[in-house]
């Protein structure tokens, strides 16, 4: 007998097996009457022909692939002849032949390539099966993904094909009848029993473990149940070696208690398969599945059998088993689980122009009864799909949902990665269209995420740019106060450190703006933006009044060869020195201050006369005067009054008595009731006096 005729054998002997299974399902007996094809209907595409096959009722099929051909088997199933469409044929197809036999309708379709593409397209429509075949449909040694995904795919996966939700178990975990433990145990020690299977129960296995290695000592029947269940919680722990031996142990003291508790023979047949026998643990679940047949329990038990067989390679029989599923035991969440795990084949082949398609089948599953583990996969898939093949806003927003729907869920590490890489061209296009206020609010809903978007050192100045014309700088303040001391973003922490001083500063925070300025000197004082860090400090002490401070952070302005990057610091400097009798550092900061001035700055007037002041207190008095001069061209109101009475008292100094009258004169007819308008009349009266007494009055 040739191995391929006992895979044969065995598959058949299967399908029978899960057939009467189903049969016996009072529910679902109506689904297993005869089946038919009703229509054939022929659509050629460029590319690829679609066969769509119309039945009564949704078909229970396998499908096998040869060289030259395509066959679908549809058990408990007819058809018409179809004698036109053996002669049909196109770029792909060479005929459609349809034949019964021993309860199996065949539809075989010569292909015109050996080993074409083919694709069966089995749940858009629960009773049509669509087979697309042509060489737009073979498929490439990489997944046809969107260009730039490449990183979502790394990794990804790998893990998707190796990993799957675990189905809830098919028997229901039914704690040890009290009665039972109550022959054996006082009452305080059925307590601690039954705290151990709450354990066991929530999947703690090393509580359950520890708590049940407390009965070891007991009688063989109680070391039994305390076996059992330690097996359970080995299998809880993966230690699947552990779990076959204490289950080993256990059925030798108390062998027909399996029997009694059949939840236990599934752990020991999903524990055989685990550890090597296929064989052993296929026999279990198949006594099971004929022990549950006409209740709710089959379905599940048929989904692990399928599991296991998928375990061992033989993933054909494992198709047929979740197809039988499907179809027979619609509507329930063992459907949905066997659906997923059709569906998942195409995940990472299929081609981008159709990938809805695939899309809308986990949209289904999604919206269908399932559990909840289940729910989340359905929802994860439909987040990598859009990742992987979809737009990248597409992308961004299914993973969002699927953190929002689940918080922790199992593949919440996962999607956080795929939301930080489809961030990243989602931005790109944000800025590309000038979207000043959406990239903002971008950047401040993901701001957890943007380890990628970071990676782009334009990306930090982009948003402030953004921010700046938007007018947000609050929110500007508010995402750079969360980014800066995040490790993923140092590349950018001394922009955005300095961009907070800015910020601060532009709000009228000026502790903030204080404390993030002296917090960036300490994180990075070889960076270029550190005297700017200085200037804003001296800034910020002048605004509050602390003029030591100022001179202490300005002072370097004064050295040989050294400049302000911000002009208005002379002046802060200037004022700090006047106000330490420092007039030559006053007359040197102002002259710097004033050679090139800040248009229209506030500070030019008082910089004028402040400088001024200086030169007068150096008795340079000329230079007093020019100052005066240039300060009239700028300065209006209170403060050219005040230039022109002091003019008059410079003019005195350099014995310009005509000069000094004139300027006063000129001051009391312009503003007589003014403070400095009364001051020059008072000057001039005094002036008119020590004139007469010197007699140089004429």
């Amino acid at each position: 007998m040739t191995a391929s005729f006992r895979t044969l054998r065995w598959r058949r002997q299967l399908w029978l097996l899960v057939t009467l299974a189903i049969c016996a399902t009072p529910a679902l007996a109506g689904a297993q009457e005869k089946n038919r094809l009703l229509r054939i209907k022929v659509q050629p595409h460029h590319g690829y022909t679609r066969i769509n096959l119309v039945f009564q009722s949704p078909p229970d099929f396998a499908l096998n692939r040869g060289v030259n051909r395509v066959r679908i088997e549809v058990h408990q199933a007819d058809a018409p002849s179809f004698k036109k469409l053996r002669s049909y044929g196109d770029a792909n197809v060479s005929g459609i032949y349809c034949s019964s036999r021993e309860g199996w309708l065949q539809v075989t379709v010569p292909t015109r390539q050996p080993n074409a593409g083919v694709e069966l397209i089995d749940f858009i429509t629960p009773n049509v099966l669509s087979l697309d075949v042509g060489p737009a449909l073979k498929r490439t040694p990489r997944a046809d993904i969107a260009p730039g995904r490449e990183p979502i795919l790394a990794g990804i996966e790998q893990f998707v094909r190796d990993f799957g939700t675990a189905p809830p178990s098919a028997l229901p975990f039914v704690p040890t009848d009290i009665k039972t433990l109550k022959r054996f145990l006082p009452d305080n020690e059925v307590d601690l029993f039954q705290r151990a299977e709450g354990a066991l129960y929530k999947e703690q296995g090393s509580e359950a473990l520890e708590l049940f290695g407390y009965f070891a000592n007991k009688a063989p029947a109680l070391k039994a149940l305390a076996g059992f269940r330690s097996a359970q919680a080995f299998y809880v722990m993966e230690r699947y070696d552990e779990a076959l031996k204490a289950y080993n142990a256990a059925a030798a003291l108390w062998p027909e208690y399996p029997e009694q508790a059949p939840e236990l023979l599934q752990t020991l047949a999903d524990l055989k398969a685990k550890n090597g026998d296929f064989k052993g643990g296929r026999a279990l679940f198949l006594r099971l599945i004929e022990r549950f047949s006409g209740t709710a329990y089959s379905g599940p038990l048929m989904n692990r059998l399928a599991d296991l067989t998928a375990r061992h390679g033989d993933t054909s029989a494992a198709l047929e088993i979740y197809r039988s599923v499907v179809v027979h035991a619609a509507g329930t969440p063992a459907a949905e689980r066997a659906r997923m795990k059709l569906v998942d084949r195409d995940l990472f082949r299929i081609s981008r122009d159709r990938y809805q398609e695939l899309l809308e089948k986990y949209q289904r599953i999604y919206a269908a009864p399932c559990d909840f583990t289940l729910r989340d996969e359905a929802l994860f898939k439909i987040a990598l799909m859009q990742g992987l093949y979809g737009p990248a806003r597409a992308g961004l927003d299914a993973s969002i949902e699927y953190q929002r729907r689940y918080p922790r869920g199992i593949f919440s590490t996962i999607v956080k990665k795929m939301r930080e890489e489809l961030l990243l061209p989602v931005y790109r296009e944000v800025y590309a269209g000038h979207r000043d206020q959406a990239l903002v609010q971008l950047a401040l809903e993901n701001k957890e995420y943007l380890t990628r978007c970071l990676a782009d050192p334009e990306f930090a100045p982009r948003v402030a740019e953004a921010c700046r014309k938007a007018g947000q700088l609050a929110q500007e303040l508010t995402l750079f106060g969360y980014l800066v001391d995040r490790s993923w973003a140092a590349g950018s922490a001394p922009f955005m450190l300095a961009r907070l001083v800015e910020d601060a500063l532009a709000l009228g925070n000026l502790s903030l703006a204080q404390s993030s300025a002296q917090g960036f000197l300490t994180r990075f004082p070889k960076d270029p933006r550190t005297q700017r860090m200085h200037e804003l400090l001296g800034r910020i002490a002048f605004e509050q009044g602390d003029l030591k401070r100022v001179s202490a952070e300005l002072s370097f302005l004064n050295q040989k060869g050294r400049q302000a990057q911000l002009s208005e610091s002379n002046y802060y400097l200037a004022k700090a020195c006047a106000a330490a009798g420092d007039h030559p550092g006053a007359e040197r900061a102002l002259t710097r201050f004033l050679s090139a001035p800040p248009e229209k700055s506030p500070l030019l007037a008082d910089g004028y006369l402040t400088l001024a002041g200086a030169c007068a207190s150096l008795k340079e008095y000329p230079e007093a005067l020019a100052a005066y001069r240039g300060g009239l061209k700028v300065a209006s109101g209170e403060s050219a009054d005040q230039m022109r009475y002091k003019m008059g008292e410079i003019y005195l100094q350099l014995k310009m008595i005509r000069e000094a009258k004139g300027t006063w004169d000129e001051l009391v007819k312009k503003n007589p009731s003014g403070t400095w308008g009364k001051l020059a009349a008072e000057s001039l009266a005094d002036l008119a006096w020590r004139l007469k007494i010197a007699g140089e009055l004429p």
